[in-house]
């Protein structure tokens, strides 16, 4: 009868909803769940965000971050890290007072986990955002960790905050899952929408409402423990870090053979079953991080994954690589050692403004060792927040300037459209990282 009342005052627009209501209700009369629910969002960076406005589709959603000045811009319907607008939704209330956390009934963590620099876990966001819900925590909540973290660190330092600071009791009161993030920004091919969400759950109640939850939006595939989705989310991450890193190994060796990489490799891929990767500089919040979390735990267990090291190892090296052969290649060409450099894209990869981790960064101080002027130029990042984070302004614009080498590192849109050869000298250098130039003077 409830369900009957509840599709006929069409509070449930799909028959998808119409299904995971069911099914929940089904489970458990206890779950008054789904369209009825309100769901807090906390962190609204590259990842909450996303997931914010894809559930405001169907649920009253609290977006909570302790960034006043970016609450102040969402409102506005502004997200200031992609410089996009979006629409606003009578479904989404911004606050960055923790005190309205209180109306929630699901609590989504989705916090940055950065690594220290001794490349060991900085938990700190994850666990103050944890203690700020277990504040607000109320008898039959559900608290699910979308944030990226090693195996059981969810149940037993996560779940150990929530009883804390709650002084509730761990799936009897309250309910903890995990269902580990996969956004990847600037991919308008593979978004939220169209890749399948992992959740786990500790009890049958809470993996039931996670999936009413999340089958809103997208598929799901129901993990059998909350460890598992932990660490299948740092493989996925550590695999392509690997895959880049032999591919950078045979760029490396390339070099040394006065061979072409970019023709070694374009033979390479007619066989079938050959992986396609590039090589490059590999930085961002996720594949030069996720490594790290899962050498740490593996310490407590006495082991040390060599394989992971090795790739880590690779690929932090590759910006003194680039550097190095670029020198070469300017002083073969009888270019001057204080030749002016530009490097283009400061974020982390193509068509994204994060720049967590750039290895571009790296780049640009070992051109600087060299004696080289070097200017960055990115269209779509920050100038202040890059000044405040690395130090240096990069290039606002870049009318009557000219290069004597020019590093394409990111394949921005915008730079598909830029004629770099309006910006070099004569005598000078187009160092295509990405493979897309045409008239490119070098490339790996």
């Amino acid at each position: 009868m409830w369900i009957k009342l509840v599709i006929e005052w069409n509070l449930i627009p799909t028959t998808k909803q119409s299904i995971a209501l069911i099914r929940v209700y089904m489970n458990s009369e206890a779950i008054r769940w789904c369209v009825l629910v309100k769901v807090a969002v906390i962190g609204l960076g590259y990842v909450g965000l996303p997931l914010l406005l894809a559930l405001s589709k169907f649920y009253k959603i609290i977006g909570f971050d302790i960034d006043a000045t970016r609450i102040r811009n969402l409102i506005k319907g502004f997200d200031n890290n992609t410089q996009a607008h979006f629409a606003p939704s009578q479904n989404i209330f911004f606050t960055s007072d923790s005190k309205y956390l209180l109306e929630a009934e699901v609590f989504i963590i989705a916090v940055p986990t950065p690594i220290y620099t001794n490349k060991t876990p900085d938990l700190s966001h994850l666990f103050k955002a944890t203690k700020i819900v277990a504040k607000n925590l109320k008898k039959n909540d559900l608290v699910i960790f979308e944030s990226t973290t090693y195996p059981f660190c969810t149940n037993l330092q996560c779940t150990k905050i929530l009883s804390d600071y709650s002084k509730l009791v761990a799936e009897k009161d309250f309910f903890v899952g995990y269902s580990p993030e996969r956004i990847n920004p600037g991919d308008d091919t593979h978004c939220l929408e169209n890749t399948t969400k992992i959740i786990a759950a500790n009890t049958p109640y809470a993996k039931e409402r996670m999936r009413a939850l999340y089958e809103q939006i997208t598929d799901v595939y129901i993990a059998p423990s909350i460890e598992v989705a932990e660490m299948a989310k740092l493989i996925e991450n550590a695999q392509r870090d690997l895959n880049i890193a032999f591919i950078n190994e045979v760029a490396i060796m390339c070099d040394r053979l006065n061979l072409s990489a970019t023709e070694v490799l374009k033979a390479a891929r007619t066989k079938w079953n050959f992986l396609d990767f590039a090589p490059g500089l590999v930085g961002g919040h996720c594949i030069s991080v996720d490594p790290y979390y899962l050498a740490f735990i593996m310490k407590d267990f006495s082991y040390k994954p060599k394989i992971l090291s090795m790739g880590r190892y690779v690929n932090n090296k590759m910006p003194s690589f680039l550097a190095k052969k670029i020198r070469n290649l300017s002083v073969e060409l009888g270019l001057g050692s204080e030749s002016q450099v530009l490097i283009l894209g400061l974020s982390f990869k193509e068509n994204c403004a994060d720049m967590r981790n750039s290895k571009v960064v790296d780049l640009r101080k070992k051109f600087k060792k060299q004696g080289f002027k070097v200017k960055v130029f990115d269209p779509l990042i920050d100038r202040s927040h890059a000044k405040k984070l690395f130090g240096f302004k990069p290039l606002k614009s870049l009318e009557s300037r000219k290069f004597d080498i020019v590093i394409l590192v990111n394949a921005h849109k915008e730079f598909l459209d830029l004629d770099i050869r309006s910006l070099v000298r004569e005598k000078h250098i187009v160092f295509d990282l990405k493979n897309i130039l045409s008239y490119a003077t070098h490339r790996l």
